[in-house]
């Protein structure tokens, strides 16, 4: 691989991540996983209560890039059609044509993914994993680079659908967004002060360097004894005593495809321990069901949230598992 890819993956995130930290203020780590999600080819799923900046967060982030971008608001009343398009008969022609959804854009954004049913939330399986959807037999191939970030308020339950495991399985990263700090509040105000809600950023990347990067990933090298490691984490999931259903199979590559990604950020052509070691949390932190009974007493003492105690055993499980030499 040549030295030049790789600085220019780092060189680009570096970028991306300055101009979009322009107008956000507190969310480099956050940015860091959406750029780990779209150079492995991943989604994103973010939770955080209502005015964290979600929806600001991935339009700046896809406008930085220089990608097509579209929101799709769930609602109760949606329906699969709404997402992935539907036929429309054209009566000049006498035919049937396509016409494509929200779906067919780069990045997605789908705010409030659980207020929609069962239904149109599987409209968006295909679409994750395959990166196309399927209407009346026949198969639409969605842009290419393809991440929705999806978006979940974990306090206002009511009017809610929980998402399946099935489909929180395909999202490779979710990420917890907490309150800011005093003085990132302040720094946030003066840039709303300044800028109001004007989002225009210089667009630092392209769909072309994009898919040079994607394919500089996809060259890192991964050693036995990493992917070795990477197994045994996924598997310390399964026999821990608190957990109900440990991390799929899915959850092993989705850790493995971070993890080389990671790598490129940091300018290495190979993948070390702590790359899978530091991004465990966000892969599998939603992949795993808690035992009722361990969730009912971490609650009963007000100490932790549900997904705060799921955190805490994966980092648990992570300090557990020796570290390859």
């Amino acid at each position: 691989m040549r030295e030049k890819d790789l600085d220019a993956v780092k060189k680009l995130y570096e970028k991306v991540s300055e101009e979009v930290g322009q107008v956000i203020v507190g969310m480099k780590d956050v940015i860091e996983i959406l750029f780990l999600g779209l150079l492995s080819g991943g989604h994103v799923l973010l939770e955080g209560t209502p005015g964290l900046a979600k929806t600001y967060l991935a339009r700046t982030f896809a406008n930085t890039l220089d990608l097509e971008f579209k929101r799709v608001q769930f609602t109760s009343d949606m329906l699969p059609s709404d997402v992935n398009g539907s036929l429309i008969y054209n009566k000049r022609d006498d035919k049937f044509e396509f016409r494509k959804g929200p779906v067919f854009a780069h990045i997605v954004l789908a705010d409030e993914i659980n207020r929609a049913p069962p239904r149109t939330q599987s409209a968006l399986l295909e679409a994750m994993q395959e990166k196309q959807v399927t209407v009346e037999g026949i198969g639409h191939l969605l842009p290419n680079p393809f991440m929705v970030v999806a978006t979940q308020n974990p306090i206002e339950q009511e009017g809610t659908y929980p998402l399946p495991e099935a489909e929180l399985d395909r999202f490779e990263f979710r990420v917890y967004l907490r309150f800011l700090e005093m003085d990132q509040e302040i720094e946030m105000l003066q840039k709303k002060q300044e800028r109001g809600e004007n989002i225009e950023v210089s667009k630092v990347g392209s769909e072309a360097s994009l898919a040079q990067a994607s394919r500089t990933v996809q060259g890192i090298s991964v050693e036995t004894s990493v992917m070795d490691y990477i197994a045994r984490i996924v598997s310390a999931t399964r026999a821990d005593s608190r957990i109900l259903l440990g991390a799929s199979p899915r959850a092993l590559i989705s850790l493995l495809y971070a993890s080389k990604a990671k790598a490129a950020l940091e300018g290495r052509d190979y993948v070390i321990p702590d790359d899978p070691k530091s991004l465990a949390v966000h892969v599998l932190n939603h992949r795993l069901i808690v035992k009722p009974e361990v969730a009912a007493k971490a609650a009963g003492t007000g100490e932790v949230w549900t997904h705060d105690l799921v955190e805490d055993i994966v980092k648990e499980i992570i300090s557990a598992v020796e570290v390859p030499r």
